[in-house]
């Protein structure tokens, strides 16, 4: 348990955390998501919402069953609650065209369009902890692991965006394709990242979107242009990023440590 948290309190964040990870609130506007999925559509209608879909997917991947062990999930269920079973080979096809998204944020800045403040970040997920000792002990390759990388709004701190990749997979390679994701969607007045991401591609798109980089500096920075001159003004004038520690801490760390308690079964 964290110091900083009484017993309450912890119990409280992980019993809501379950009921955020079994979300089955998709059966109150199922009707109403394949009306709209529907709308326009040629060929065959949809006869599943894609809210159920992931509810399947979360299942699959989050429990690491059998596409037929997820059938028989759904068809328990089915005896009890407004549940339609699917085929097997269905939730398959289904599942594997399912596109990862953050879905309606509410941000709360959006209805005046004011702009948002980004904090990008990336960290590495271990995939499992089972057998930890023995593979500290006996084996001497390095673990597997995955890598979260994440745009969390500074405000609300709600994820507006994310890609996970392999661990070998560099951190400012999803740069842009998240900070050109989320402008199609919000305003963006300013970036927060760390030095992963200090170089030039990542300072021309935001100097091409007019917004204002901030971006911490590498030490043995140089103040050469190189095709760069953003880059090389913030070199010469850099100073600490003093907000930068405390926004990404309310950000991305927050939820990788989350997700990481989660993978180790801390209960």
């Amino acid at each position: 348990m964290p110091l900083n948290k009484s017993w309450r309190d912890y119990n409280e964040s992980l019993i809501e955390r379950g009921r955020i990870l079994m979300d089955i609130s998709f059966l109150a506007s199922s009707n109403r998501e394949i009306k709209n999925m529907n709308k326009g559509k040629v060929g065959a209608p949809f006869e599943y919402s894609h809210t159920y879909i992931q509810f399947l997917a979360f299942l699959k991947i989050g429990f690491k069953i059998s596409y037929r062990t997820v059938q028989g999930i759904v068809r328990g269920l089915s005896d009890y609650l407004r549940i339609e079973e699917i085929h097997f080979t269905q939730i398959r096809r289904r599942i594997l065209k399912v596109k990862p998204s953050v879905g309606n944020l509410n941000l709360g800045n959006c209805d005046d369009r004011k702009p948002i403040t980004l904090i990008v970040d990336a960290s590495g997920l271990t995939i499992t902890k089972k057998g930890d000792y023995i593979e500290q002990k006996w084996i001497r390759k390095k673990k597997e692991f995955i890598k979260l990388h994440i745009a969390v709004d500074a405000k609300s701190e709600k994820i507006v965006s994310f890609r996970v990749t392999k661990g070998n997979v560099h951190d400012s390679k999803k740069f842009s394709p998240m900070i050109r994701e989320v402008s199609k969607e919000y305003d963006i007045d300013k970036v927060y990242a760390d030095k992963a991401h200090d170089n030039r591609r990542s300072f021309n798109l935001l100097d091409n979107l007019n917004i204002e980089p901030a971006i911490q500096i590498r030490k043995n920075a140089s103040i050469k242009a190189k095709g760069c001159p953003v880059r090389t003004e913030t070199a010469a004038t850099f100073t600490p990023l003093a907000p930068f520690s405390k926004l990404i801490g309310k950000g991305i760390q927050e939820i990788v440590n989350a997700i990481q308690k989660r993978n180790s079964g801390d209960t």
